[in-house]
């Protein structure tokens, strides 16, 4: 059984796309991938809501919009305890962390289950 953390968020007002991406890709996600403890990130850019079959959109309540929804993978729940802490022993400073860039609109932990062909 594999642990994942669900995060959905926008980019704070201020920051653009393009700051953004440079942040994450070049500063946050290193920062984050340092742990040992996380396998893998994937990063979901959110293009629009899905059209239902009847031709509305999928209940999404009104004005809530995601930029990405982003995904941390852990083996098991002692890694994802384990990262949390190798974090409090080794913080991201302030001026790295997503403070002031990322706006969190849910942080949750999963149990994963993956179904492939």
């Amino acid at each position: 059984m594999s642990i994942t953390t669900i995060l959905g968020y926008e980019i704070q007002p201020g920051v653009s796309a393009e700051e953004y991406e440079a942040w994450l890709f070049d500063v946050h996600a290193p920062d984050l991938l340092a742990n040992p403890h996380l396998d893998r990130i994937v990063f979901n850019k959110v293009l629009r809501p899905v059209r239902q079959a009847s031709g509305g959109t999928a209940d999404v309540p009104e004005g809530l919009t995601f930029y990405r929804i982003a995904e941390m993978h852990f083996a098991d729940e002692q890694a994802y305890a384990d990262y949390l802490a190798w974090f409090a022993e080794h913080p991201i400073p302030a001026e790295r962390g997503p403070a002031g860039r990322t706006e969190f609109k849910f942080y949750l932990v999963t149990e994963s289950t993956e179904v492939t062909r």
